[in-house]
């Protein structure tokens, strides 16, 4: 999709001081096309180094996000389902088996090309639009009041 938006510029990756634009962390390698924004520290860090010291690290550190206090898997975190506890309870935690698959697969995709995923940048913008004509019946039956806006009820 064509929409005029430098991502690079955007995110800071210009290596021009005179345009920071939101000052995200680069990193380049010869390996690379394109330089590799990983993260604005503090702010919006992508799973991955120099974020965390590994995938490992990064794994561990996805799944609390995920599963934690105030995760977005967590049942006592308050969402917009009618029942919010029982739709975020039914994601299941990962097993060890998985969390170490995925940590050694991430671990050698980032050994082998240097980041992580490796073949397009760790964080980047897309331009997404998108257009429906929602199911007010569904959304009046699993979801609180209030969850859409007096415009979706537009025909």
């Amino acid at each position: 999709m064509y929409d005029g938006v430098d991502r690079h510029t955007v995110l800071g990756a210009t290596g021009d001081p005179n345009v920071p634009g939101l000052g995200f962390r680069y990193d380049t390698d010869g390996r690379w096309s394109i330089l590799n924004p990983t993260g604005l520290p503090g702010v919006f860090e992508g799973y991955c180094p120099p974020h965390y010291k590994d995938l490992r690290e990064a794994t561990e550190a996805l799944i609390k996000r995920k599963f934690g206090d105030s995760g977005v898997y967590n049942m006592e975190t308050p969402g917009a389902w009618k029942d919010s506890a029982k739709v975020r309870s039914s994601a299941k935690l990962f097993t060890d088996e998985i969390k170490e698959c995925v940590t050694l697969q991430a671990q050698y995709i980032y050994d082998a090309y240097g980041k992580f995923p490796a073949t397009i940048p760790s964080v980047f913008l897309q331009t997404y639009l998108q257009a429906q004509h929602i199911d007010l019946d569904f959304f009046d039956h699993y979801f609180k009041p209030g969850f859409y806006l007096s415009t979706h009820t537009i025909i």
